[in-house]
């Protein structure tokens, strides 16, 4: 602490020392000294201040600090109540009481306190705000509001400076890659602009300006007063619903979503009104199912993975994720199949999988378990298959045991939700076009079933009234938000058509915008021609974060038109990108390319040896997607040649993925002795590690 006197207060009001705590100072400099490793003394030397100090703030918030670390919270919440009656617009006791608050009552019930907090606190003490909303967005994502955690964090961001900032906006980038919520939630969701009368735009402007600091209830008041005044705009309507959502309230979030899509006129906009209000009361229905868990003691367990192995309906993983059990190991993993599976099963009906068992080895006998997971209207069933398959090596069942819940899902998601039992030996490509097939009978399916949305019913019924078409687009994006949450991308533009519904407008974005603060409803309308090249790297970055599969192939075909976007997103970076999205549309023709494309751009690079490496070892892991790819030799061979004799480490990494790939049969080209070519090194080429020197490998999977 400063002792100039004209120095600011450590307290932090803005005031010069001498005119403020002086005739404190030394002793807050004790207590700052005792408070790490003599919190007993330091408390005892602030209750001795607060006797004949009880006006000064930062003795209060000090003493209410060491409460709260000892967890004496009711005695803390006296001390700042107490102080606050005779001073209420202190604003550090003020966020020192919606902490303690927040931490005992929750948000819900120390909402007023802790927008009171933020309006006086932000701009003298942003960084204890930030604090507070970094909290609020943790109770918001227990609860599962979505919005509400994005837009606290983002709020915690804008107070925040240096590495605290840096370490939130990590946090932010977390939210927003996480696929299990819906994409629209993981993005900015602005207000729009609102036309008033003269007579009303000062208290909208005040809602939005309260709103910047995060203190949507108040904003949201004025809100419903100015739509008492002009019930009919559906702006205002839109916005509040923002309101209510950032600040947890999710059905008036909906509701008021619901009348702004009654009453927006631009077609498009009351389309994303209507999906944000569908979107939200989705994580409001209790209708629901779920993935639930049986867990069963075994015993002998090497008995038991042989009397399984011969059941007939029960399949072993043959590569089993690796899962770490703090007081056993993984012994193996089994799928319960709704069907047995054959001596020769047929590659294009094959069985599904109603559930997994993991076998839990350990020394500990307690520890020995079978985890049988499955949907909740099945686990009972995979639970006693298990039973019967294993005999007396599992336990019985306990009468009234239920299965653990593990997890829920919307209802919606159920058609999406499948997994067929995976044989090596087919290739990755054999299973991508299945799931293209059932996504495809998914879609159809969901054309024909009814809505509770679309007044019961089905979509391709409620479109041929022009009256319906709003909710029906809105109906298109939330089954392409549930799709992408189960990991597949429809073309929704194709169901458009399909359905005779309005294809949407293209969004001509001003060269001045960032193409992050639009919202991700609004991606599918870019007008991709009208993008500068700085827009066209901001929207392949923001599609790679949010995870989109249709969007991401649209914006890496135009970054790879524009040289200069594709430079500043770096060429390597982006081939991969777009090799990656090729293999998973089974375009192994263009993935090819994009390998290639790939390899040129680092043909300067003075790591490009290396880089090359594992560009080879990339495309040899895509190309065993199809294990009779007739490149595949060729491919074998030229990474042979090229890199045995040079890196040996390599020929046991290629060797165990033809083996985990049931390609048994392309090993005898690794057998044959490496060409000539293979122990020469070009001009230009990186040398080869020192002898004795291990080289660091890129395994395929790994980024």
């Amino acid at each position: 602490m400063s002792q100039d006197p004209y120095s600011p207060c450590f307290c932090g009001n803005g005031k010069k020392l001498k005119f403020c705590c002086q005739d404190i100072l030394s002793e807050m400099i004790r207590v700052e000294k005792l408070v790490e490793n003599q919190p007993d003394a330091a408390e005892k030397l602030l209750r001795q201040l607060l006797t004949k100090h009880s006006d000064k703030e930062v003795v209060v918030t000090r003493l209410s600090g060491i409460l709260v670390n000892k967890g004496e919270y009711q005695e803390a919440r006296t001390l700042l109540v107490d102080f606050l009656k005779a001073q209420p617009d202190e604003p550090r006791a003020l966020l020192a009481l919606a902490d303690v608050c927040l931490n005992t009552d929750g948000f819900g019930s120390s909402r007023r306190i802790i927008h009171r907090a933020f309006q006086l606190g932000s701009r003298q003490y942003p960084r204890s705000v930030a604090s507070l909303a970094v909290q609020i967005a943790q109770e918001m994502a227990r609860r599962g509001c979505a919005m509400s955690v994005r837009e606290h964090l983002a709020l915690s961001i804008r107070l925040s400076e240096g590495e605290y900032r840096n370490s939130l906006m990590m946090q932010l980038a977390n939210f927003e890659s996480q696929r299990t919520i819906p994409y629209p939630f993981r993005g900015r969701l602005s207000l729009l602009p609102v036309e008033v009368s003269e007579d009303l735009q000062k208290d909208e402007a005040v809602a939005r300006k309260v709103s910047q600091i995060g203190c949507w209830e108040p904003a949201s008041i004025i809100y419903r007063r100015l739509l008492e005044k002009d019930p009919n705009n559906g702006a205002l309507w839109f916005n509040l619903g923002l309101f209510h959502a950032w600040d947890g309230q999710l059905e008036s979030a909906a509701k008021a979503m619901h009348r702004a899509a009654e009453l927006i006129e631009e077609f498009d906009g009351a389309v994303e009104a209507e999906t944000l209000a569908e979107l939200i009361e989705m994580d409001l229905s209790t209708n629901t199912y779920g993935v639930a868990q049986h867990r069963i003691p075994v015993q002998s367990v090497s008995e038991l993975l042989t009397v399984l192995d011969d059941a007939e309906l029960l399949a072993r993983v043959e590569d089993p994720e690796e899962e770490g059990f703090e007081n056993g190991r993984v012994a193996a993993e089994y799928e319960f199949l709704s069907e047995a599976l054959g001596d020769e099963p047929d590659p294009n009906s094959l069985p599904a999988v109603k559930g997994d068992i993991t076998i839990v080895d350990s020394d500990d006998e307690a520890h020995r378990v079978a985890l049988v997971v499955a949907l909740d209207d099945d686990v009972d069933e995979v639970a006693a298959a298990f039973r019967e398959a294993a005999g007396d090596l599992a336990a019985a069942a306990e009468e009234g045991a239920e299965a653990t819940h593990l997890s829920r899902l919307p209802v919606e998601c159920r058609p999406f939700d499948w997994k067929v039992h995976h044989i090596n030996k087919l290739g990755g490509a054999h299973y991508r076009a299945i799931d293209q097939t059932r996504l495809t009978a998914a879609v159809e399916e969901w054309k024909q079933a009814a809505q509770g949305r679309l007044d019961n019913q089905a979509p391709a019924d409620a479109a041929k009234d022009e009256a319906n078409h709003r909710k029906v687009c809105a109906s298109i994006f939330v089954l392409g938000v549930v799709a992408n949450r189960m990991g597949y991308d429809p073309d929704l533009a194709q169901l458009r058509s399909d359905l005779g519904v309005p294809a949407p407008v293209a969004l001509d974005v001003d060269e001045n915008v960032n193409l992050t603060s639009l919202p991700m409803l609004q991606f599918e309308r870019v007008a991709d021609s009208e993008l500068t090249d700085a827009q066209v790297v901001e929207f392949a970055n923001r599609i790679t974060l949010i995870g989109h599969r249709r969007l991401l192939g649209k914006a890496l075909e135009l970054l790879v038109s524009r040289q200069a976007s594709l430079e500043e997103f770096s060429p390597m970076r982006a081939h991969l990108l777009r090799a990656n999205t090729a293999r998973e549309n089974n375009d192994f023709e263009l993935a090819s390319e994009c390998f290639e494309q790939a390899r040129k751009s680092v043909a300067d690079d003075p790591d490009s040896f290396r880089t090359k490496l594992e560009l080879d070892i990339r495309e040899f892991s895509c190309r065993l997607d199809r294990p009779d790819d007739p490149a595949l030799p060729d491919l074998l061979a030229s990474l042979r040649d090229r890199y045995f004799l040079k890196i040996p480490e390599i020929e046991e990494v290629i060797r165990e993925e033809l083996l985990s790939s049931s390609c048994e049969h392309l090993l005898e080209i690794l057998e044959a002795a490496p060409s000539a070519s293979g122990t020469l090194w070009t001009p230009g080429q990186a040398d080869p590690p020192p002898e004795g020197e291990k080289s660091k490998l890129w395994v395929p999977g790994q980024d």
